[in-house]
This record gives structure tokens, sequence and C-alpha cells, in this order.
């Protein structure tokens, strides 16, 4: 295999570990904390799982411990059986040497260049957009990456894309306070775009505005209600895309989400609308605009609420429109305070067309 490399140009770093005397526990306790530290500083794991009938048994361990970490190459003879969690997580599977070698370098080309704590970021994480733009923010702020563990990373059904979703352990050396912070995991994404569609009342109060909304079911909801009540909203279609226009997004998301199809004028940033949605936990940012309604438009979605129809990208999204004044979304618990917060901060009175503020404040 390691020939075969060399044949195909790869100019990297192999990390090759062979078994030593299995009598001796220090040497295998040795190459066990060796194999550790090599596997958090590769970008890619090229498992061969039996040859001519034989496997050694701590392969199939770290199959088991990697095969979710989407750095996975496997290759399994033509006469040996592939393992079912292959296809199920869709890693590539090559059934030769050549074969072997080829995915793998496909995987990781083109490289990047990495130094001191950057060498522990995989380059499928690095290759993110969403990390990209986490650490850039580290970096302009002083700090300092020194180590970092992927623990978990979500990605499309390509091989060697960046992962849609990703949790990261960093170690940084926090430069204005001289310490070191660890143990805490950053949940990173593609950033979002979320759009506050709403018609105002003809009182001029604004919590008697009318808000659009999706109700949709996602597990990790926890109010009464047992749905998400959420603005339209979501992510560039590719999390591999490194630039995409936040309107268009928005656009798009609404369009999906509510089967409304909005003039891209009508989007609207808001001011200082590029904000983090959950600092202590979630690195992604969010682009928030503001789409006044028309009077067509609003029929149409009070329709679409009243029909009971679902919308969505794909056969696994269901979003069902709702409408809720401002007054209604306050007393609401079910509403989360990021959202809400997101809906306050765009109707803000001071920032809305003249002849539709109100005299009441929040």
């Amino acid at each position: 295999m390691v020939a075969a490399l060399g044949q195909a140009g790869w100019d990297g770093v192999v990390f090759l570990p062979t078994p030593t005397d299995e009598g001796d526990a220090s040497k295998r306790n040795e190459l066990a904390r060796w194999r550790d530290e090599a596997l958090r500083h590769s970008d890619g794991v090229l498992l061969w799982l039996g040859d001519g009938g034989h496997s050694e048994p701590w392969l199939f361990e770290l199959w088991g411990a990697w095969q979710r970490s989407s750095r996975i190459v496997l290759g399994v003879p033509k006469e040996q059986p592939v393992p079912d969690s292959a296809g199920r997580l869709h890693i590539p599977i090559a059934r030769t040497v050549a074969e072997a070698v080829e995915q793998s370098l496909h995987m990781l080309r083109p490289g990047q260049p990495r130094r001191a704590g950057e060498r522990s970021v995989p380059l499928l994480l690095w290759r993110s957009p969403g990390f990209a733009a986490w650490y850039h923010a580290l970096r302009k702020a002083g700090h300092r990456l020194e180590d970092a563990q992927l623990e978990w990373s979500y990605r499309s059904r390509a091989a060697g894309r960046p992962p849609l979703l990703w949790a990261l352990r960093p170690r940084v050396f926090v430069v204005g306070e001289r310490r070191h912070k660890s143990g805490e995991v950053v949940i990173g994404r593609t950033d979002v775009s979320a759009s506050v569609l709403y018609y105002p009342d003809d009182s001029g109060d604004v919590l008697d505005t009318l808000v659009v909304l999706v109700r949709e079911y996602r597990s990790a909801v926890r109010n009464r209600l047992g749905f998400g009540l959420m603005l339209p909203g979501g992510s560039a279609a590719m999390a591999s895309e490194r630039s995409h226009d936040p309107r268009q997004t928005a656009q798009r998301e609404v369009t999906e989400e509510t089967g409304l199809h909005i003039d891209p004028t009508q989007f609207v940033p808001v001011d200082a609308g590029d904000r983090q949605v959950a600092a202590s936990l979630a690195s992604y940012h969010c682009h928030l605009f503001r789409v006044l309604l028309r009077d067509d438009q609003l029929r149409a979605l009070q329709e679409m609420a009243a029909s009971g129809q679902s919308n969505g990208a794909n056969v696994g999204e269901r979003c069902f429109v709702t409408l809720r004044t401002v007054r209604e979304l306050l007393a609401s618990p079910d509403l989360d305070w990021s959202q809400l917060g997101m809906v306050l901060h765009a109707l803000d009175v001071r920032s809305l067309p003249p002849g539709r503020r109100s005299h009441r404040p929040f």
C-alpha cells in the first residue's frame, strides 16, 4: 500500500503502525499511544480489512472507533465481506490496493499547509467555511490554537467534502488572560440566513404586527408545543461553498419553507444583522433580513396556513406556515430566545419606515 502511494505521486506523510512483539506489554502500550497520536494528526485513515482471510484484531478496533470520522477509506479484498455500516455511513470502499490509493488521494488533494496547533485540524474540517470563519476570528482576537480534537462530524454523501456540522474540542491560549482554555466543545456549521416577514397593523402598534413563522419538528426541541417555531431560514445549499449571497440564501429558504416566491429586492438587511446565535456553544452566524409583505403576499400566506399544507426542500423537511402577532410571540414560551430576539430587533421602531412606527415602545 505504501509503495502504491509512492507510485501515485503522494508527497505527504504516511503513518504506518506496525505490530510489535505481542508478548511485550510495554511495547504494545507504546505503539497504541503512538498510533492514537498519529491518527489525531492524520487527514485520512486508510484501513485494509483482511488479506487472504487474515486480519489484525486492532484494525477492526480502529474501524469501530473511526468509521464516523469522515476520514476513512475502507479497503476490503474482493473475497471478504464489506461491513454493513460502511454503506450506511457512505464510506468510500475499495476492493483493490490501487483503488484504495485512488480513493484516498482523491479525498486528500489538494492539501493545505498547517503548522503548530493547526496540524491537529484534519483537512476535511480545515476546508470548511464554517471552521475557517471561526479560526479567523480566533486569530484576529489574538488567541492561539494549540491543539484540537475533532469529536464528531456530519457530512454529505460525497467523501472528502467539508462536513455540514462538526464538533471540535480545541485547546486555546487566551493571550489577554495568559492562560490555556480547554474542555469546551465548539459546534460549527455554515452561516445561515433568516427572514422576518411582517405585516404592520393599521393601528401602528408594533405589538399587533403579524410575523410569519414556520412550525417544524426538530429533534432538539424542548417546549410545550413539541415543534419548533422558527423564522424561515437556513444555510447555503452546499457546506463547501466558501462564498454565497446571504440574500439569495434567505430568498431560497423563504420559497422552500413557505411556498411563497418573494422578489429579492424586498429582503432588507437588518442593521448589525450578522451576529452569532449561541456564543457559548455554536460558532456560526445568522444574517438577518426583514420583508414588508404586500397585501397579496399576506393573503397567500394566510391561505397556506389555513390549508395545513407543508413545505420543504426535501421529503424529510415539513414546514407549516403560521402567523402570530408580536404580542402573541412575547407571551409564548414555545419561541426560543434567539428567534424572539431576531424578531424584536428586526421590528425595532427606530428602523421601520416612516408612517409605520408605534408610539408604544417594547
